[in-house]
């Protein structure tokens, strides 16, 4: 609530911001410690509306903003001071853009003369994320001068430029002392004035709606009857997966699904592409018409083999980034989703090209053993109806694009796939489970310790999240490059082999502690942990080469299947 009596200008405009942020759809603030940046946290942590998080780790504290935003899909608010510390969000700023996350950044500065000066503290920070933000405002110092219209004025074009081109948010904001309150209120009734009729609704000051891309008919669509058609579906949500899903049925084309496409566990989607594929009479199959919607897919293997489609390939994605690596695109629609679905209706005629697809699918025999791809298989099978699923990169989340069949059909699967980065999984995963009752991590143990500060965050969290660590004792995902084998190169240099286990970890930071060595003791293991709830580690031990190993074996089972 606005009133006009306040501190100084610094908390007037603070309050100004942060009201806006609320009636622009913000709900959450994530807070790192700070004194310039004081009026924001004052302001933030008083407003009725915004749930407000905490962590001492700024790195952390972008990747719990980045979980939050996934899982809620709404736009989450980061607070920092000056200096080092909004440094040390870049790596979530990265993700945000990568993946078009409304991540709206509010950090503190320190005023133009104390930049260049040797002041303490101070560095250039206007463009310190280069080109990632779809937006910037660098704001003035606060100045009674400076109109408070044109102060939310321009907060709503800013915000407004994630909703047409989604993506992460940059508000320098620049203070004088004093950042704190001190002496007599002051009335700013005069400063406010032409703010009345604002301050006494709950909309923005201007609410600026983004263009509507519809994408018109194609002269080419629909493709003819004799025509091969394959779906491929990238990282999608559950509502868009559903649309494309149901809009496909009629049609009898197969459906290839991507980990991150929330298809997994559907009946009529082909989710186990990257080890059909290593059959030679399905692998050449060829197809006239590839639709792909959204992109960033996990399987290497899909991606080659759709280079060597001498096929129609057209994407379906909102934006402008064309997930397109090999650059076989003929036909590319950057619009919503919905909206090309409704102005390229599936054709009346039916093929049964799936049906091939789905039988070989159905004879695939989910792994069984010790070793961890055929743990993450048994695991699939156990995660709850409508919980979240946070994949970790390496080997976690392609295990799982595996593996993961069995997977219910309700649960979210989330990953930061934008740039594919081991830092901040951890965080990201407790932001989802902020929004959801029960969340579930799957991460390799460099990940891990790689974002151990991020374990503090699992005290604030009033929901289960259960932590699945891959310890294989390093990167075992270089076991799967051709890095050359003489001497101790690959272990020195790349696998860094640690040694460690997580037990003294889980008890530093009350975390509740299992270790499982097969797929029995993990499934028991993980169902103990659903029924306590909390939070939960759970460190399932593996050989550093099982893994190669078993995803070899897998390929060979494919392979010695009879004729399908």
């Amino acid at each position: 609530m606005i009133t006009t009596n306040c501190d100084n200008l610094n908390l007037l405009w603070a309050q100004l911001l942060i009201e806006e942020c609320t009636r622009l759809g913000i709900s959450d603030a994530c807070i790192a410690p700070g004194s310039r940046s004081a009026p924001l946290t004052m302001a933030a942590a008083a407003h009725p509306k915004l749930q407000c998080h905490t962590h001492f780790d700024e790195r952390g504290l972008g990747f719990l903003a980045l979980g939050l935003t996934k899982a809620s899909q709404r736009p989450v608010l980061v607070i920092c001071t000056s200096g080092s510390a909004l440094a040390n969000l870049y790596p979530a700023v990265v993700e945000a853009a990568q993946t078009a996350q409304p991540l709206v950044l509010a950090c503190a500065d320190r005023p133009l003369e104390l930049v260049n000066c040797g002041a303490n503290q101070a560095i250039q920070q206007p463009r310190i994320f280069a080109n990632f933000p779809v937006a910037e405002l660098d704001l003035p110092a606060p100045d009674s001068h400076f109109p408070p219209r044109a102060l939310l004025g321009k907060l709503d074009d800013l915000i407004a430029s994630a909703q047409s081109a989604p993506g992460p948010v940059f508000i320098n904001c620049p203070y004088r002392e004093p950042f704190y309150p001190s002496g007599e209120p002051i009335d700013f009734s005069d400063y406010l004035a032409p703010l009345a009729s604002w301050l006494g609704a709950v909309t923005p000051l201007c609410r600026i709606h983004p263009v509507t891309q519809y994408c018109s008919p194609s002269p080419y669509w629909p493709p003819a009857p004799t025509h091969a058609v394959l779906i491929v579906l990238g990282a999608l949500t559950k509502v868009q997966m559903q649309a494309i899903v149901d809009w496909a049925k009629s049609t009898g084309w197969p459906i290839f699904a991507d980990i991150q496409s929330q298809a997994f566990g559907l009946a009529e989607v082909i989710t186990t592409a990257d080890s059909l594929l290593q059959r030679d009479e399905l692998a050449t199959l060829s197809f006239d018409y590839i639709l792909q919607f959204s992109g960033r897919l996990v399987s290497k293997t899909l991606q080659q083999w759709l280079d060597t489609q001498p096929a129609e390939h057209w994407l379906i994605a909102p934006g402008t980034t064309r997930f397109d690596p090999y650059y076989q695109l003929s036909q590319h629609y950057p619009c919503d989703i919905f909206s090309w679905l409704e102005n390229h209706p599936a054709p009346t005629y039916r093929r049964d090209d799936a049906k091939r697809w789905l039988r070989a699918q159905q004879r695939l025999l989910a792994p069984k053993g010790n070793d961890e791809l055929s743990m993450v298989a048994s695991l699939a099978s156990q995660i709850p109806e409508k919980s979240a699923l946070m994949l970790g990169n390496s080997l976690a989340i392609r295990h799982m694009q595996m593996v993961g069949q069995t997977l219910p059909a309700s649960v979210n699967c989330f990953a930061n796939r934008g740039c594919s980065g081991i830092d901040g999984l951890l965080a990201t995963a407790c932001g989802i489970a902020l929004n959801q009752p029960v969340t579930t991590l799957i991460l390799g143990d460099t990940s891990l310790l790689h974002d151990l500060n991020s374990l503090a965050l699992t005290r604030q969290l009033s929901t289960t999240l259960i932590i699945v660590v891959i310890n294989n004792d390093g990167g075992s995902i270089f076991e799967l490059l051709p890095i050359p084998r003489h001497g101790d190169l690959a272990q020195t240099y790349y696998q860094l082999p640690h040694g460690m286990n997580f037990a003294a970890v889980a008890a530093q930071f009350a975390i509740n502690y299992q270790q499982v060595t097969d797929d029995k003791s993990l499934i028991i293991a993980y169902q103990r942990a659903l029924q306590q709830g909390g939070a939960q580690l759970l460190e399932l031990t593996s050989k550093p080469t099982a893994a190669s190993r078993a995803i070899r074996q897998l390929g060979e089972q494919v392979r010695a299947l009879s004729s399908l």
